[in-house]
């Protein structure tokens, strides 16, 4: 009876220290160092991260991005961070082939609609944005992330309404004048 005791003392012992072993050396948000080129270009990166995956040596930042736009292969997000607030709007081009699996189907970009969550993992050392998988991200499959340029607005409106308003102006001070000198004359 006291062989069993200690034996099962081992195991729980051994169980609980393989899990600290296991909890101290899995990465944390806190354990990315992002790189300048990546804080320069989204400061609030590090708010989007919802958790960490390794992949041959490097570290993914897991986050969850909103859809805002679908233009042909041009999907506009912005990121979701963990506390729910969202950040700024960025662009990508993503290749006719890319896929995105929600739910266990795949979409195209074109199949993607305003307001859709998707779980996207981010590289810590540029800006771009890795396609998960079920393994999670994949080398080949990291696309750049753009800022989206500002279009001007086409100026639709010419100075052309000025040329009527000053009509009506003259029109009315004729017809003042007019008045006045017939007020005069009488």
């Amino acid at each position: 009876m006291l062989k069993k005791l200690i034996v099962a003392t081992g195991v729980t012992a051994a169980l609980s220290l393989s899990g600290q072993v296991a909890a101290q050396s899995a990465p944390t948000c806190a354990d990315i160092e992002w790189s300048a080129s990546v804080t320069a270009e989204y400061p609030d990166i590090a708010e989007s991260c919802r958790g960490v995956y390794e992949k041959n040596g490097e570290l993914y930042a897991k986050a969850t991005v909103e859809v805002l736009r679908v233009r042909g292969n041009r999907v506009t997000f912005r990121p979701v961070h963990a506390d729910g607030t969202k950040g700024e709007s960025h662009s990508i081009q993503v290749p006719s082939s890319w896929r995105a699996d929600i739910a266990g189907r795949k979409y195209r970009a074109s199949e993607l609609s305003r307001g859709q969550e998707l779980n996207v993992y981010l590289p810590h050392d540029r800006w771009a944005l890795a396609v998960a998988d079920e393994d999670g991200p994949d080398e080949v499959e990291i696309i750049v992330i753009e800022e989206e340029q500002v279009a001007e607005m086409p100026t639709t409106a010419s100075p052309l309404f000025l040329f009527g308003l000053a009509g009506g102006v003259l029109l009315s001070l004729g017809g003042l004048l007019s008045a006045l000198r017939r007020r005069i004359a009488a």
